[in-house]
């Protein structure tokens, strides 16, 4: 018998706001596992995250973002700098138009993000965000500090 497409279960994972994945609450130690799951995770507009492969689909829980920043590095000078960040799988991605920087106010802060592709983000880490306003910090300028990669500029706060 054939098997429909797309049936919505529910998986017993989930993502916890440090990046770890967990399996039944135990901590997916496999690299390579996680980097598979990561393929297949695709998002809904309303914030819903779901493992999707031709054979299935299956809700997942995300406490935050499913991916979170951590380390980066600039490439190029001026006009042709590029911002690349690094995600806990592995995953490289310029900030750029198409990935952008963006926050999200929780309590009295705001937690910076950027766009991996549509409707999943990873969270900067606070150690790693701390370092980029370290590195591009000018002493007469405290306030609206900017960033530029490919041809943007984005606000750091």
């Amino acid at each position: 018998m054939k098997q429909k497409k797309n049936i919505i279960k529910k998986f017993p994972i989930k993502i916890k706001s440090n990046g770890e994945w967990l399996y039944k609450n135990n901590l997916i130690k496999k690299e390579a596992l996680v980097k598979l799951f990561a393929s297949v995770l695709v998002a809904d507009e309303k914030g819903n995250f779901y493992l999707e492969t031709p054979a299935e689909k299956g809700m997942i829980e995300v406490e935050d973002a499913p991916f979170v920043i951590t380390n980066f590095h600039v490439k190029g000078l001026n006009k042709k700098q590029e911002i690349i960040f690094k995600t806990n799988i592995d995953e490289e991605i310029v900030l750029s138009k198409k990935n952008p920087l963006f926050y999200k106010k929780n309590k009295e802060s705001f937690i910076p993000y950027i766009v991996i592709r549509k409707s999943i983000n990873a969270k900067i880490l606070r150690s790693v965000y701390y370092q980029i306003i370290n590195k591009f910090i000018e002493k007469k300028l405290k306030k609206n500090l900017k960033i530029k990669s490919k041809g943007h500029e984005f606000r750091l706060k």
